[in-house]
């Protein structure tokens, strides 16, 4: 059921009192919130920078969007460019530019375009990549990493480079590891890997590189 929420529109200026009766925060231009902001959903389509934790339900982006403090969100819609220091995230959507400086947490991330991260630890991880994306700690339970749709990009530019991924289910293509670790894990088109860690099965794309293959017996 559509519900109305008492709604404030800001387009402009540095926000230090922010109203508690609100529930909602559209920002439409160039806007810093400088307290810690807790509300059912906010919305920024333009240049906004959050100082201070933000709590929210709902929080989507199609501007330039930097968060400088924790944030905890039950959903997070990215269409832009959104950088986050780090944060508790149950749902991902992300069609444009997604940074962690630190550690993301996550139960799903769904993505097309560039992730670049420290850490991010998931359930569910997807990315569909349309850029050269970068994490340095990748952990989650299923991994679907390819390639977006045919471009005039050149296939090499688009590409995951991690130091460490381990998960169960991971299922990689375009991607440069140092470690991959997993249960059953297939290595697809274009990937480097250094070493590669196994307790149930593997696959290696005929151009794919591994250098060492190594069997673990799984933990009880």
């Amino acid at each position: 059921m559509f519900q109305n929420l008492r709604t404030l529109t800001l387009t402009n200026g540095r926000i230090k009192n922010l109203d508690a009766d609100y529930e909602q925060l559209n920002i439409r231009g160039a806007v810093a919130i400088q307290q810690e902001v807790r509300l059912k959903k906010v919305s920024t389509h333009g240049h906004s920078s959050f100082y201070f934790p933000v709590i929210v339900q709902s929080f989507t982006s199609t501007g330039s969007c930097t968060l400088k403090d924790y944030c905890e969100m039950e959903e997070l819609m990215n269409a832009g460019n959104i950088k986050i220091r780090n944060g508790h995230i149950q749902k991902i959507n992300s069609s444009g530019k997604l940074v962690a400086e630190e550690k993301l947490h996550c139960e799903k991330l769904d993505a097309i375009g560039i992730v670049k991260a420290a850490e991010i630890t998931a359930e569910h991880f997807h990315l569909k990549l349309s850029g050269e994306s970068e994490i340095d700690l990748l952990s989650a339970e299923n991994i679907l990493v390819e390639k977006d749709r045919v471009t005039l990009l050149s296939f090499l530019k688009k590409k995951l480079s991690c130091h460490t991924i381990n998960g169960k289910h991971l299922k990689l293509a375009y991607t440069k590891a140092k470690i991959v670790e997993g249960e059953a894990v297939e290595v697809g088109e274009n990937c480097h890997i250094e070493t590669l860690y196994y307790s149930d099965n593997y696959t290696i794309a005929s151009n794919a590189k591994v250098q060492h293959i190594i069997r673990r017996e799984k933990e009880c």
